[in-house]
């Protein structure tokens, strides 16, 4: 299965342009099997997606992208919102201890990534390369240095990578993807599936050719 697994639309994100059935279009015309809406700390687009998903029978799946204090979070699996700006232990003991996964968006982008630019040290002298068992390798509004950074990470330590367009213009929906060994149907499935490591992050379209 090929799933976008971070896009952002104008249902709960307001920086996003995307309108929701043409979100649904454009992933059918790219050949995606499914998409996972990750509104900015909540779980509402994904909720509202689905619905209108039913009418093209198009599968999408609900996740969000949690602010914390050390940087943005992609989160999947967990059924409640996650306001304010939490630390990024408490996010990850409350979704892991409800059986979701949490894995730390565009890891090297300045700012909104790891630490949010606030340290001088590369990411593998923190416990970043400690506490997640998988990261986004691939992230479609990150430079080319940066997402390198990222699979040079993963092929140094072994952790997992996935990719997302991170979309926030239809143009951009599809763009990066991660392609999984296995079906995936819910949220449920989906942990199982980031959980396992049988999967790969491709870059469809990258940055500087879409801009």
């Amino acid at each position: 299965m090929i799933i976008d697994m971070h896009i952002h639309t104008m249902i709960s994100s307001t920086c996003s342009l995307i309108d929701p059935e043409e979100c649904i279009r454009r992933a059918m015309d790219k050949g995606l099997d499914a998409i996972c809406v990750t509104e900015h700390d909540t779980l509402e687009g994904g909720r509202v997606m689905k619905e209108i998903a039913r009418q093209f029978d198009f599968l999408v799946l609900g996740g969000m992208e949690v602010m914390s204090r050390e940087g943005h979070l992609l989160v999947y699996g967990y059924h409640i919102d996650i306001k304010g700006v939490p630390p990024a232990g408490e996010v990850i003991k409350r979704v892991s201890d409800a059986g979701g996964i949490v894995i730390p968006a565009h890891p090297w982008r300045q700012p909104f990534g790891w630490y949010s630019g606030a340290i001088d040290r590369p990411l593998e002298e923190t416990e970043f390369a400690r506490i997640f068992q998988v990261i986004e390798m691939y992230n479609g509004l990150s430079s080319a240095e940066e997402n390198a950074m990222g699979k040079a990470f993963c092929a140094a330590t072994g952790i997992h990578g996935i990719g997302g367009s991170d979309a926030h213009r239809i143009g951009d929906v599809g763009a990066v993807v991660t392609e999984f060994a296995d079906d995936i149907e819910d949220e449920s499935q989906l942990v199982e599936a980031l959980k396992s490591g049988r999967y790969a992050p491709h870059i469809i379209k990258p940055l500087e050719e879409r801009w």
